[in-house]
């Protein structure tokens, strides 16, 4: 067991189970429910901010009746009680399906370029995402753009503590589980000690929690340094990262937010450059 305490996914006080051996704590699951310590970090956040108490997701999703809640993944622990809000819509990406229909059931859309109105949202959460978006500038535009005036998106991301944010364009190729593709989601971005900066950029008020830090900086996964163990090594018991949440109100547009506007998010129109430097700053 990797703690106990109350769950704020199912609300219940249980014990957070991982398998031996794994070091990616923040994904030890709740006896109970079924979710992740990141999950049950992020649900907190989600009632404290959007609801005011301190109450679980589950005690809660009554005051959520009547808020628009986008989230960018079909299937969780979080995703199976907000499917009872009325105003909540979920979505996956899918290599060359079209944005805005189904496939087997499941909704469409990409982060980039998202298929929904303006001001559409009170809430937009993405858990683990945007570290696999190529072009995280149009995805924070994006965001900014579907949600409405004081509208959160409310996130969670790998945090390379002790590190600036990294395009891994050029660099060896790293993936991370994922439940709907057998060879896991490319990683594109290795985001870092920045990213509220980087975030709050695109017209956003960003703030970083840190719930529960089971590692130092210093013992937080750098692959590039242990790629050969990355590869030889269960993902489960190589990666190391902290549960961290971070809640992000939309404000007034920023500087590098009009540009993406202004040139339809295209980072070599923005920043002057090409090939892969362009990919390595699109989101500085």
């Amino acid at each position: 067991m990797v703690l106990r305490e109350r769950c704020f996914v199912c609300g219940k006080s249980t014990g957070f189970y991982i398998d031996d051996g794994a070091t990616l704590l923040r994904e030890a699951r709740c006896e109970n429910c079924g979710a992740s310590i990141r999950n049950s970090d992020l649900a907190k956040a989600i009632v404290n901010v959007i609801i005011g108490r301190g109450v679980s997701l589950r005690e809660g999703l009554d005051q959520l009746q009547g808020k628009k809640i986008l989230e960018a993944q079909s299937c969780g622990a979080i995703n199976n009680l907000l499917r009872s809000v009325s105003g909540f819509v979920c979505f996956e990406y899918f290599d060359g399906v079209k944005p805005g229909t189904d496939k087997n059931g499941i909704l469409c859309n990409d982060l980039e370029a998202l298929t929904f109105r303006d001001n559409s949202f009170d809430l937009v959460i993405t858990q683990d995402v945007l570290e696999h978006v190529v072009h995280p500038n149009r995805a924070l535009a994006e965001i900014f753009r579907v949600l409405k005036r004081g509208g959160y998106h409310m996130f969670t991301v790998p945090l390379h503590e002790g590190r600036p944010t990294l395009s891994r364009a050029g660099l060896p190729k790293v993936y991370h589980g994922d439940p709907l593709r057998k060879e896991g989601a490319l990683v594109s971005v290795d985001w870092g000690d920045d990213i509220c900066s980087l975030v709050d950029s695109y017209g956003f008020n960003t703030r970083r929690i840190d719930v529960h830090m089971f590692y130092d900086s210093c013992n937080v996964t750098n692959v590039d340094e242990s790629y050969s163990e990355y590869l030889s090594v269960h993902p489960m018991k190589y990666y190391r990262y902290n549960s961290i949440v971070f809640v992000s109100q939309k404000k007034a547009k920023g500087f590098f937010g009009r540009l993406v506007d202004k040139f339809q998010g295209d980072p070599q129109k923005v920043f002057g450059l090409s090939g892969s430097s362009a990919k390595a700053k699109c989101f500085m």
